[in-house]
């Protein structure tokens, strides 16, 4: 299909207030569509049929979303870089001190956690609220897939829900049969020109604990499991310290329990997952809904990916919501926290 029809498609099913997830996989240069045609929420009860699924941070409060395919439009063409926009503006809104008083608090009481040995690590957020003129999603998306090729693009959108977009460095679960890969994504500095970088103490250690939590998760659903060596990988202005594990798992059914026992991830969540989730539940003071939680394509005969859903937004009418987060280990300095989400902002900010 021709690019211009592929958005004006669309374009056109947004306007009538349908359903529709629009996204680009890393380094791909193609983007695909499922234009769903009922307004219905279609809630997942398992990886049993193929389709885009949605799932939140915590699924006991809300459910994963999915547009099937047999109830969907798929649409595919190939991205050429001539369509995209040029021309992008910074986006100059000033925090309030508060906003930044508040975070620097609960990353405070996490240490107080940390230290007592309560909690090994957590991952404290915060949403930021930027008025924006109109809704362009389509603009949006081209500016992501512009700005950030080596990542999880994509925009979803359902008149019940809301919308959101993203730009994901992390993939969950890659999975063809029963084979499998996961990523293992912590620590960020901001990029300055080279990946050739020394990482400090703090964020090796919280790396090794992401390694080591997810490793110890799947030893008792796989056959076999390995771990490969710890890089640095870039993500629009930033740069994380990644890890790849793959294995096999005892059964190709075991899906649904990959993604039980992968979600959320120690590297959104924190040590140990229970602990740390209730300290989010009654620390952070909002609703993360759809940010941390992951989304993808599912076919049963082919290559899953699913991504983790961070650098995202949500749209509400002449609203921006901007989550950002990072995680705190006992060796954290509560202002560079601070500091690290700021620039995580950017990454959304860019594209407005």
């Amino acid at each position: 299909m021709l690019l211009e029809d592929f958005f004006e498609k669309v374009t056109t099913h947004w306007k009538a207030e349908l359903p529709f997830a629009i996204f680009k996989k890393p380094s791909d240069e193609n983007i695909y569509a499922y234009l769903n045609e009922s307004k219905k929420i279609n809630f997942g009860n398992g990886f049993d049929e193929e389709g885009f699924v949605f799932s939140p941070f915590i699924e006991s409060n809300k459910k994963a979303i999915w547009f099937s395919k047999a109830s969907s439009t798929i649409l595919a063409a190939h991205l050429y870089t001539d369509i995209l926009v040029d021309s992008l503006e910074e986006n100059s809104n000033v925090l309030h001190t508060n906003v930044k008083d508040k975070h620097i608090s609960i990353i405070e009481t996490a240490l107080e956690k940390l230290v007592l040995g309560e909690l090994q690590k957590v991952i404290i957020s915060r949403v930021e609220t930027l008025t924006i003129d109109k809704q362009t999603p389509i603009k949006w998306f081209k500016n992501m897939c512009k700005l950030y090729p080596n990542t999880f693009c994509y925009c979803w959108y359902h008149p019940k829900i809301g919308m959101w977009l993203g730009a994901s460095p992390e993939t969950l679960i890659s999975l063809n049969n029963n084979s499998f890969e996961t990523i293992a994504l912590a620590g960020t500095m901001a990029y300055q020109g080279t990946t050739n970088v020394q990482w400090g103490a703090k964020e090796i250690e919280e790396q090794q604990m992401v390694v080591d939590s997810m490793l110890n998760a799947l030893k008792p659903i796989v056959l076999h499991i390995e771990k490969g060596k710890t890089l640095t990988q870039k993500a629009g202005s930033l740069l994380h310290l990644k890890t790849l594990i793959k294995g096999t798992l005892k059964s190709t059914s075991q899906l649904s329990k990959l993604v039980e026992v992968l979600h959320p991830t120690s590297a959104v969540c924190g040590l140990p997952k229970v602990k740390a989730q209730a300290f989010i539940l009654d620390h952070e003071g909002y609703d993360r809904n759809f940010y941390t939680g992951y989304l993808g394509e599912y076919k049963p005969m082919g290559i899953t990916q699913l991504y983790v859903n961070l650098r995202c937004m949500e749209i509400e009418e002449k609203q921006a919501k901007i989550y950002v987060g990072g995680g705190i280990t006992p060796a954290s300095d509560p202002v560079l926290e601070w500091e690290e989400t700021v620039n995580k902002s950017k990454i959304m900010k860019a594209i407005l």
